[in-house]
């Protein structure tokens, strides 16, 4: 089995001269044991998905640390939170023990609490998401026809690297999901309700999250909604992009906008399976934003960039899909699904790069020449733009 390394892989290996800790972070399958025993082959590996394994530990934390010891890798560690106090005594015993425990975690919000209790100022803390675009093999020819098979496909290392079929892995995932992590989060009691708000979200991605709307469609109150939007985004299923308001003269509008970390998981909840159908249907535009934004999101993540992600709309529907921002630096970028880029696509794009006095801004489409337009906006291919990585330029 072909091993396809990770951006991330370096960065993991320069904090580990440097803490005695390494914790990786992510959703379930996104590779973090398989990334973390090519990293560190020397490493003992225990997990605690193993039920036997985690009782071991809970009955008497210092004896499982002493039995097994470091270097070690301790695989899903957020079943076991109390073991953390011991994995720092062991820590602060050594100063020579740099990268000796390597933790993973899937369960990002609750698991941070017990590290920055625990292990603060010892710890370098990571996070693994699907696989990117410019980790996955280049692609010489990306067409619409490709672009929407790989969004169906998604970009877990199961179905994006070792040919599980789509269907098989999503339909597994989100079960496993929902009978083992939902319900250790104890915030789920009625877990029908819970896939059917999944469902809801779904087909809603890339658009402005209504609450309100969301409860009433699923029959849920206002709290519930916020709750089960918590376990999702611990869970990293999904992402909100937060809006920008910094500065700029407009009332900007407070609601996130919804994304789904893997397009994958969208398409099977949507059964969505045929690639021509899903680009000309109501959801190609939305989904395929989704995509981008993910691609740029996981990218920038994985090569430490401090770049901050925000989308903009105001009251006057002056709108920008996506602006990185860095320090004083912004780029304002907008995504369409489009071989023709025109004038009315980039009009929110000409009002945000005045007020925001921005250098660079893109309109990223899916025509394959490059061309500047009005104001100076050059419009690229998207797939040019993520593989290249110019948001960290």
């Amino acid at each position: 089995m072909t091993y396809i390394r990770r951006l991330v892989e370096s960065r993991i290996q320069e904090a580990a001269k440097h803490f005695p800790v390494i914790l990786l972070t992510g959703p379930r399958q996104s590779g973090k044991s398989t990334t973390l025993q090519k990293i560190f082959p020397k490493h003992a590996y225990v997990t605690f998905d193993d039920p036997v394994i985690r009782a071991q530990a809970e009955k008497d934390p210092a004896l499982f640390i002493a039995d097994h010891p470091s270097p070690v890798i301790y695989d899903e560690i957020q079943y076991v939170p109390h073991l953390l106090s011991g994995i720092k005594i062991e820590a602060d015993r050594s100063s020579r023990l740099r990268g000796s425990y390597v933790l993973t975690g899937s369960q990002s919000f609750p698991l941070m609490e017990g590290v920055t209790e625990s292990l603060a100022g010892r710890t370098a803390v990571f996070e693994l998401l699907p696989f990117s675009y410019a980790e996955l093999p280049a692609i010489k020819n990306m067409n619409e026809d490709r672009t929407f098979k790989d969004i169906i496909r998604g970009f877990f290392p199961g179905p994006a690297a070792h040919s599980i079929p789509s269907a098989l892995f999503y339909g597994s995932y989100i079960q496993t999901y929902l009978e083992r992590d939902v319900r250790n989060m104890h915030a789920v009691g009625d877990l029908r309700a819970f896939q059917q708000f999944i469902e809801v979200l779904a087909a809603n991605t890339s658009q402005i999250l209504n609450l309100s709307k969301i409860g009433a469609l699923c029959g849920i109150s206002h709290p519930t909604v916020h709750k089960w939007l918590s376990v999702l985004e611990a869970s990293r299923l999904i992402y909100l992009l937060r809006p920008y308001s910094r500065n700029l003269r407009k009332r900007v509008i407070k609601s996130p906008k919804l994304y789904f970390t893997d397009t994958g998981m969208i398409a099977y909840i949507l059964r969505e399976a045929n690639p021509l159908a899903l680009r000309n249907g109501i959801m190609g535009g939305t989904i395929f934003e989704n995509a981008v934004i993910m691609d740029i999101m996981k990218t920038n993540l994985a090569n430490g960039s401090s770049w901050q992600l925000y989308y903009y709309r105001d009251n006057n529907n002056v709108e920008v899909d996506l602006i990185l921002v860095r320090g004083s630096e912004h780029i304002p970028i907008e995504i369409k699904l489009s071989r023709s880029p025109n004038d009315q696509m980039i009009a929110g794009l000409r009002t945000i790069k005045k007020l925001l006095k921005a250098e660079r801004s893109y309109l990223l489409s899916s025509r394959k020449e490059p061309i500047t337009m009005a104001d100076g906006i050059e419009a690229v291919h998207w797939y040019q733009y993520v593989r290249e990585r110019k948001t960290l330029q």
